[in-house]
């Protein structure tokens, strides 16, 4: 069975038995639900780590690492522009009707310090990268990219290091994919959870911005990302939205980037025909910067925020902060694998001040939703992006449908 039909037999024996649980297990339901997360990541930090700087060594012998990576960040920033220009353009012509202001209950979440991040990567003990937390990943990936810039100074010496990286990439590459396939029977209890937080919320409340948000999900997995793929000459571009199914609802279920990268490490090679030396650097860089999904559905929220905080029309000024802090926060949710979307309206909320500070709290009943929302978009640009470079490194292995995994 393909693995995206198990990860979505799995979510829809969740869904239907998270709508008839009583209310009374939900706190059961969580605490399971966070122990299977961490078995879904569990291979992920050292998979990322060795495959990495393995990745980045291959690229630098084949003089690709510069131009690759000029072309990773390149997309991410256009795919960072284009969503949330969607997201707000779609707010400003079809206008959702305000929501009523959340009074204050909650501790406040606390902002992303980008200095602290920095921090972060670059310890005074190189060595606490590799101890720290699994809610990071990005120190990770830039010791691993390195590592494998350095590994070929001098190939004599090397040789058993970038041996040594190759295999155990390899080795967590298998353990990773053993995980991958048996997760569709995590998604039962993972969905059921969600599935349970989500039902708490008032749907006629927020009926018109969840519309609005479906619809520009919609519209950019099933529309843009495919009319760009066959713009740039891929014939059957919706062959590459069918691949991308499984690693999208593992996104859209957990709403967990670094779990859903594990996913789409296995399908990146296996369907989506893209070597492990360019797919480990984007699907781990996309994890931690750019994360346009995320962004888009956060313009959108905002902007639904500050209409139910003002009597007025918001301004061209205002759209124009919101498009461009929008485009600048999806660069620092990586700290937040999990909250994604609503972490970031919490970060638009306090850089904009002026009593919105606990704006934030007015999305709190559908912020599964929004992190849903977010997360499957994430995963399958994070995907697009990596076809879009093989291809124009021409290294782009085709896979036929009937192969998929």
């Amino acid at each position: 069975m393909k693995i995206w039909m198990k990860l979505l037999f799995g979510s829809l024996i969740g869904l239907a038995l998270g709508l008839f649980l009583p209310a009374t297990v939900q706190g059961v339901l969580d605490s399971v639900a966070d122990l299977l997360l961490g078995v879904g990541r569990y291979a992920v930090f050292p998979l990322v780590f060795f495959s990495v700087g393995v990745g980045v060594s291959e690229l630098r012998k084949e003089k690709r690492l510069l131009r690759v990576y000029a072309s990773l960040f390149k997309y991410l920033a256009l795919a960072a522009v284009v969503l949330v220009l969607i997201g707000v353009v779609s707010v400003l012509i079809f206008p959702p009707e305000r929501v009523p202001i959340a009074v204050a209950s909650d501790k406040a979440l606390q902002p992303v310090s980008v200095l602290e991040g920095l921090q972060s990567v670059f310890p005074r003990n190189l060595f606490s990268v590799l101890v720290r937390g699994g809610e990071f990943l990005l120190p990770v990936v830039v010791l691993a990219f390195l590592i494998g810039v350095n590994l070929d100074f001098d190939t004599q010496l090397t040789r058993p290091i970038a041996q040594f990286f190759d295999s155990l990439s390899r080795i967590f590459y298998h353990l990773n994919s053993l995980v991958v396939e048996l997760f569709g029977i995590a998604m039962i209890v993972l969905a059921s959870a969600w599935v349970m937080r989500v039902a708490h919320a008032d749907p006629g409340t927020y009926r018109q911005i969840l519309i609005i948000l479906a619809v520009d999900v919609a519209l950019v997995a099933f529309g843009v990302f495919p009319g760009a793929l066959y713009l740039l000459g891929v014939k059957s571009p919706y062959r590459w939205v069918y691949a991308g199914l499984g690693p999208g609802l593992a996104g859209l279920f957990t709403g967990d980037q670094y779990l859903s990268l594990g996913v789409l490490t296995k399908h990146g090679k296996e369907s989506f025909g893209v070597p492990r030396s360019i797919g480990s650097s984007v699907y781990a860089v996309s994890a931690c910067l750019g994360r346009a999904g995320s962004a888009m559905v956060a313009a959108v929220s905002f902007m639904l925020v500050l209409r139910s905080y003002s009597q007025i029309e918001v301004s061209f000024l205002q759209v124009l902060w919101v498009v461009g802090f929008s485009f600048l926060i999806s660069f620092v949710l990586g700290a937040v694998p999990g909250m994604g979307a609503y972490f970031a309206v919490f970060m638009l909320c306090s850089l904009y001040g002026k009593g919105l500070q606990e704006g934030y709290l007015v999305l709190k009943a559908i912020a599964p939703l929004l992190v849903a929302f977010g997360a499957f978009i994430d995963v399958l640009g994070s995907a697009f992006i990596s076809l879009l470079i093989a291809r124009e490194e021409n290294v782009w292995t085709e896979v036929e449908t009937e192969n998929f995994i």
